[in-house]
């Protein structure tokens, strides 16, 4: 399996701003690679890639929550006890901590998923093997083993913007976003943390640094993102998120669980420290 960004070389990682799904499979001609794509001081995010009928490599952690966004083909999961099942694009499947996990590229060439974990992650602890398998609990969110994309838009539709907290635990807060054509979000930054999203829906632009809505200087990034990619804005920087064309957008947000928003139109707020 070829590695790129390895996480065991030191001063490798280069952070980019918008990642394209699309493109790192284009980048690598073999079906099986890896390749770390984010790392926002609580999270190493890496895409892995792998064709169906890959064998798993079952185990465990004991100290923190393993989750994974599936951005091509289907993946096949085994987690604790619970029944195998299959995601799809844009599920959202959570390993709890202590849950033995078997992972199998389930259909496709290039299985493609993002695993959120923290820079010390390893698979030194097998587990043993469950005797019996249950159904999957049918909880609402957050934290459910498979919260799959068809799910939320079934549980909130499309008529309308919404967003709702799929996940939470002492590293991260992930909630998903559904923005209707010509909307956006209140334009802010963070001061202490890096924020990252992934597209699962329509086509996103966002603008960052500078100031907003024709006040202050002008953003001095902008770019737009579509279904799965990955765009990731440091601390300290200004960003204003908006839905572009006639298709609704949905992404999913990934942030600390005690975020801080300063707006940029509060005249109290802090200004953003960086352009």
């Amino acid at each position: 399996m070829t590695t790129i960004n390895n996480p065991a070389t030191p001063g490798t990682f280069q952070p980019q701003a918008l990642i394209s799904v699309e493109e790192r499979m284009a980048a690598h001609p073999e079906p099986r690679w890896s390749e770390k794509v984010v790392m926002d001081g609580r999270n190493r995010v890496a895409m892995i890639s792998s064709p169906a009928g890959t064998p798993g490599d079952p185990h465990l952690h004991p100290d923190f929550n393993e989750w994974w966004v599936i951005l091509n083909d289907e993946v096949q999961y085994t987690i604790g006890e619970h029944e195998a099942f299959v995601a799809k694009f844009g599920s959202v499947v959570i390993a709890p901590c202590g849950y033995r996990h078997d992972i199998q590229s389930f259909k496709g060439e290039n299985c493609v998923r993002a695993v959120v974990g923290p820079e010390t992650s390893n698979h030194d602890l097998k587990g043993v093997e469950p005797v019996r398998q249950v159904p999957l609990d049918d909880l609402d969110p957050p934290n459910r083993i498979h919260t799959s994309l068809d799910y939320m838009i079934a549980r909130h539709g499309l008529e309308k913007s919404w967003s709702e907290e799929v996940l939470l635990d002492q590293r991260n807060r992930a909630n998903l976003i559904h923005q209707m054509p010509s909307s956006g979000n209140r334009p802010h930054w963070h001061p202490d943390m890096d924020e990252w999203w992934v597209v699962m829906k329509g086509e996103v632009e966002w603008r960052v640094g500078g100031g907003t809505e024709g006040r202050g200087p002008e953003p001095t990034d902008v770019f737009r993102a579509k279904k799965g990619d990955i765009v990731f804005v440091e601390s300290g920087r200004a960003h204003a998120i908006d839905t572009v064309g006639d298709e609704s957008s949905i992404r999913l947000a990934v942030t600390s669980p005690d975020v801080i928003h300063y707006y940029l139109d509060d005249p109290n707020a802090p200004r953003p420290p960086r352009d």
